[in-house]
């Protein structure tokens, strides 16, 4: 499998009942090739290695209002 790559924002930690913990990431709408390839793991039960960067700090113009905190 190629590797799936995108710029996100953390949006939340969960920790689940088992002890385990959940993470969300915030992706703008012209990430949907990533989604679905994310949607096919999903599908398969592929395990990921996940590795996350910085990505320089600063947002870009691609960034939206969905990665502004949302009100519960």
């Amino acid at each position: 499998m190629a590797s799936v790559e995108f710029v996100a924002v953390v949006s939340k930690i969960q920790t689940l009942a088992d002890g385990g913990l959940r993470f969300t990431f915030d992706v703008d709408e012209t990430h949907s090739v990533q989604a679905a390839e994310l949607m096919e793991c999903k599908r398969a039960g592929v395990v990921l290695k996940v590795s996350c960067t910085e990505s320089g700090g600063q947002r870009t113009s691609t960034d939206r209002t969905a990665y502004r905190k949302r009100p519960h």
